[in-house]
């Protein structure tokens, strides 16, 4: 193999890296952008946003199943658990649990009390009343694929390949928690400056948190893609109450 086809190769890889670090926060958009165009209004397809942050987990899965086999990995053994380490994996992670609970919670009263001086505001922005079919399919498949796909295109294969790409070893971490807390600016996309820097900053502790854990003890990842899961679940039984 020469010189530059091996050059070639680790541009490639690199981009690839890259194409899936932002995938997440374009493909909400593209399919906030389809719902759009279908239902031929943007303020009407941002309470969907169920609906893309579902499609868009199943496009990451599709994505991360194809990269993992490309790479001789089964994308399915991530979740797993080690068994070598379960026990003390079980009590670090509960102790992260509880600590997680106010980094969750705080940071958006407070950025909703210091931005629209009301907390219920971004709520209201984002839970609307939607078909009730619907609810009710993603009630289950929301928090199933984020499971699968989130906490897995960031800090297992984006985190793990800019480990080996990047000479600071440090940016392996950041950029994905940087990037998972972003992609919520466009999930919903509603053009408003304040909703979309709240967005953008209310999960940053959380995404903290979560990459830190996960790049020193790579074994806690199945602990926290069950705990999102869990999460998400609470988050779309929210919509159960909206239905009319």
């Amino acid at each position: 193999m020469t010189s530059n086809t091996i050059n070639r190769s680790i541009e490639s890889s690199n981009a690839i890296t890259f194409i899936i670090l932002v995938s997440r926060l374009s493909l909400f958009i593209v399919f906030q952008a389809l719902i759009a165009l279908l239902i031929n209004s943007w303020e009407t397809s941002e309470k969907y946003w169920l609906l893309t942050a579902t499609l868009t987990n199943i496009v990451s899965i599709a994505l991360l199943f194809i990269l993992f086999k490309r790479d001789g990995n089964n994308y399915f053994n991530i979740f797993s658990f080690n068994r070598a380490s379960i026990k003390k994996d079980i009590i670090i992670f509960v102790g992260l649990a509880l600590v997680s609970v106010p980094i969750v919670f705080i940071p958006g009263y407070f950025l909703s009390i210091a931005i629209w001086g009301n907390p219920n505001v971004p709520t209201d922005m984002m839970f609307s009343s939607i078909e009730k079919w619907l609810v009710y399919v993603l009630l289950i498949a929301f928090p199933v694929t984020i499971a699968f796909a989130e906490l897995a295109t960031y800090f297992v294969y984006v985190m793990s390949k800019l480990k080996k790409q990047l000479k600071v070893k440090w940016l392996a971490v950041l950029l994905p928690v940087i990037f998972l807390s972003i992609q919520h600016c466009t999930l919903p996309f509603i053009p408003d400056l304040n909703f979309i820097m709240y967005r953008g900053l209310v999960f940053l502790p959380f995404a903290i948190l979560i990459g830190v854990s996960i790049y020193y003890r790579p074994s806690l990842f199945i602990y926290f893609a069950i705990l999102h899961g869990v999460m998400d679940f609470g988050t779309a039984l929210m919509f159960v109450f909206e239905i009319k």
